[in-house]
């Protein structure tokens, strides 16, 4: 019960003790007197210390949390009381620390005291939602990743679909990408290949889109971004609307340019989120990438609706005849591409597709396992190709692994250039193909 007191629990916790509660006299009763113990030692006033003063409180707490059980265990107090007890000495702390803080205004930030207030209503506001759609345009490639944009890139339609239900359910949908969670396992359908890969809830198939899954988490996030990257953060009212703009620089290597403004994260931008400042929720985003003095929209939303009814069908993906979901992995158990360099993974992958050695092309990259039509016709296009040129390998942007430059001529005569991305960032260490084909 005294997670009720927690603005971190959980939508299916909260909900569960809730319930539990208005069924239960006894626990009823004892949520009522834990509610009057908390509110006398509440301050009267609001008290809005700094993030960053509120974290070192925590962490402090937390360096002691071991030494407190261990004392708690010897005089037989309850966990629950233990609890209460933490939440207690929480206030006290803040409370000593007030005439410090209301005394040194130049110590605060006034914008981020701002946000740190709107953030916390608009977590509250969000708990209550039952379902949301998203609709958005986003400057990219339909069938490429989902964290793929590009100033030259047409604009493609993405819809968002989740249900905060239990189980939470979800849908990202760019026509031809599409990632669904059906409360246990996410499910990522490529039709332009006939490729269907089966994950666990952990995996990220959304890249950056994922931040919109969570609409209680953008704005923590987002100022938790500022603070660390040296991000600037600004708000504004008007009309009832509120506007936070973050404008970040690039993040990761660029002395090597290749990476730069191919995906958010890897460019000088803009965000901006507007909000409602009655209901405290998400009213639409607007991204730029930031270009000298040039600005291009990256993404915009053209809609976001709350509590509308959802198919439960959108949270299912039928499978073409033939076509089987592959279990992702990142377990890759070959030698042939341990401990080489990222040059020759590349002289590797290219040699066995000129050889048409499917078999050890599989093993940097197992999108060629998939027995489909589709990736059948792709393996005769490469088929006997004609390696012309491997360059050496170079770093760019945030991408763990390395590009490869390579020049190939294929049967039909056709010459492609490219850069071959690798990767051996994976448990056993092992060199895989992540694209550039």
């Amino acid at each position: 019960m005294v997670n009720l007191f927690d603005t971190e629990i959980d939508r299916k916790s909260l909900s569960g003790i809730l319930e539990h509660i208005e069924k239960c006299p006894d626990c009823a009763n004892e949520y009522r007197e834990m509610d009057k113990i908390l509110s006398v030692l509440k301050p009267k006033t609001q008290l809005n210390a700094p993030l960053l003063l509120k974290q070192n409180i925590i962490n402090q707490l937390s360096k002691k949390e071991s030494m407190k059980n261990r004392a708690f265990r010897t005089i037989g107090i309850s966990s629950r009381v233990r609890k209460i007890l933490s939440i207690a000495a929480l206030l006290a702390v803040v409370l000593i620390v007030t005439p410090f803080v209301v005394k040194n205004d130049a110590f605060m930030n006034s914008t981020v005291k701002a946000a740190d207030l709107f953030i916390t209503s608009s977590i509250e506001a969000t708990h209550m939602i039952k379902t949301i759609i998203i609709r958005l345009k986003v400057r990219t490639v339909a069938h490429d990743s989902f964290a793929l944009v590009g100033t030259g890139n047409e604009l493609v339609d993405h819809t968002i679909f989740k249900s905060f239900e239990n189980p939470v359910k979800w849908r990202v949908d760019k026509g031809e990408r599409i990632v669904v969670f059906d409360g246990n396992y996410q499910y990522l359908w490529l039709p332009k290949t006939d490729e269907g890969i089966k994950a666990g809830a952990d995996v990220n198939f959304t890249e950056w889109l994922q931040i919109l899954l969570d609409p209680a988490s953008i704005l923590s996030k987002e100022q938790k971004s500022t603070k660390e990257r040296g991000a600037k953060l600004t708000m504004n009212e008007n009309n009832g609307l509120l506007q936070l703009t973050i404008t970040s620089k690039a993040r990761g290597n660029f002395i090597n340019d290749y990476c730069k403004n191919r995906s958010i994260k890897e460019s000088d931008n803009r965000r901006e989120y507007t909000f409602d400042n009655a209901t405290k929720l998400l009213k639409g985003l607007k991204i730029y990438i930031l270009d000298g003095k040039k600005e291009t929209l990256i993404v915009e939303t053209t809609s976001i609706d709350y509590d509308l009814k959802l198919d439960p069908s959108l949270f299912v993906i039928n499978l073409p005849a033939g076509v089987q979901w592959r279990e992702f992995t990142q377990n890759y158990p070959g030698e042939t591409f341990r401990n080489v360099s990222s040059r020759h993974v590349a002289e590797l992958f290219l040699g066995g597709m000129a050889k048409d050695d499917w078999k050890l092309v599989e093993q940097a990259c197992d999108f060629f396992r998939n027995p489909s039509g589709k990736v059948k016709r792709i393996k005769d296009q490469f088929s006997g190709l004609q390696v012309i040129k491997i360059g050496q390998a170079f770093k760019s942007g945030i991408y763990p692994g390395e590009f490869v430059p390579y020049e190939i001529k294929l049967r039909t005569g056709e010459i492609k250039k490219h850069n071959l991305a690798v990767r051996n960032d994976n448990q056993s260490k092992t060199w895989t193909v992540d694209g550039g084909f």
